[in-house]
């Protein structure tokens, strides 16, 4: 038996709660496209001050983390040695009572220290055997002294905060954002607009468009330990293109995307459109599975320079008509036919004709795609 892939039902999913919006009596009245929001939130209760640099970053964000300042813990792994002496070198963790074993000392505490506390310590212990020793303890290995890179960079890992490191110089580390290949074109995995920095069990207002895409420096703070780095993926949708177009296609959608860019095919991410297509109304259907907005668009005035170009979001169904037409909302149900013909066919187009636009399916109290009752 076969099953609908997970594509599949997030089209069928998609087309289900476009239809049960034409079902209701009213209809939202086509509006301009916003542009999108920035979706960077705070925590609640965590307000944060804004700084003279024009951010809702405090001041102490911008100062250089000092790795001196970081205090051991137990796991941590360090290399002591006594200077001149190479028989002393010694790799050893702190042990889970907090304790660092060297040589025939006892235990001495090292959680909760500094490296040269600890060093002192040990000089301290071993004047009996050595004249005037100089003792140096070389951390190896964090436990807790780390960031976590994850998502759309290409080397996702945990990485030790061995010196002061900037947001930006930390994607550098993990080998910047992510590149692939998307029906034979390069494209950025990453949607930067999602991504975000955790600290303390707090998302942070940083505004990874405006650091890498505009070279922001007012959002480069510096990293802290245990900060978690998280690049989302922009492919987790896509956008449709269909109508008087050249080729009926469903694009990746990535950061940035304009219906210019789109339709008109000057990207490689574009189609281009037919002469008879009616670019003074072409339709986006957008929103939330369940509640659709239906979005009418002048294209024409765009590409005349007389209006904004306008961004489109994952998982937007971009029409180009053939044709004028009066209400957008009659013209939308054709769309979502033809989408599912022409996106989930084996999956979705028999199912969808015969549930949401079949006139004699009908039954006494059901609503029709037109708002009322059976016929």
């Amino acid at each position: 038996m076969h099953y609908p892939s997970q594509t599949a039902k997030a089209v069928l999913q998609m087309i289900g709660g476009v239809c049960l919006a034409f079902s209701c009596s009213s209809c939202r009245t086509p509006g301009r496209i916003p542009e999108p929001a920035n979706r960077q939130t705070v925590a609640a209760g965590n307000t944060v001050p804004v700084t003279e640099n024009g951010t809702s970053l405090p001041a102490n964000f911008f100062l250089p983390y000092d790795p001196s300042t970081f205090r051991l813990s137990v796991g941590d792994v360090v290399d002591v040695s006594v200077f001149g002496f190479n028989d002393t070198v010694a790799v050893t963790p702190i042990a889970p009572d907090g304790k660092l074993y060297y040589l025939f000392l006892k235990g001495i505490q090292a959680a909760g220290r500094t490296p040269d506390e600890i060093a002192r310590d040990i000089e301290r212990g071993l004047s009996h055997m050595f004249n005037q020793p100089s003792v140096s303890v070389l951390p190896q290995h964090f436990a807790r002294n780390r960031f976590l890179a994850l998502g759309k960079v290409v080397n996702p890992n945990t990485y030790p905060l061995e010196s002061s490191l900037t947001l930006r110089q930390a994607l550098a580390r993990a080998g910047g954002l992510a590149q692939g290949i998307y029906r034979g074109s390069t494209i950025q995995l990453a949607s930067l607009k999602d991504s975000y920095l955790i600290r303390d069990g707090k998302r942070l207002p940083v505004n990874f468009e405006a650091l890498v895409n505009r070279n922001d420096s007012s959002h480069d703070i510096y990293i802290r330990p245990g900060d978690i780095l998280y690049i989302a993926s922009g492919l987790g949708q896509e956008i449709y293109l269909m109508g008087a177009v050249s080729e009926q296609k469903t694009t990746a959608y990535t950061d940035g995307l304009t219906l210019v860019q789109l339709v008109s095919g000057s990207s490689d991410r574009g189609g281009g459109y037919l002469p008879d297509a009616q670019l003074s109304q072409v339709l986006i259907l957008r929103g939330a599975l369940n509640d659709p907005h239906t979005i009418e668009v002048n294209l024409a005035r765009i590409l005349e320079g007389r209006e904004p170009d306008v961004f489109l979001l994952a998982g937007d169904i971009v029409y180009v008509p053939e044709e004028p037409y009066r209400f957008a909302r009659d013209l939308a149900r054709r769309v979502v036919l033809t989408f599912a013909r022409t996106f989930a066919a084996e999956y979705g187009a028999t199912l969808v004709q015969e549930t949401f636009f079949s006139e004699t399916s009908t039954t006494s109290g059901t609503s029709t795609p037109g708002g009322s009752t059976g016929e």
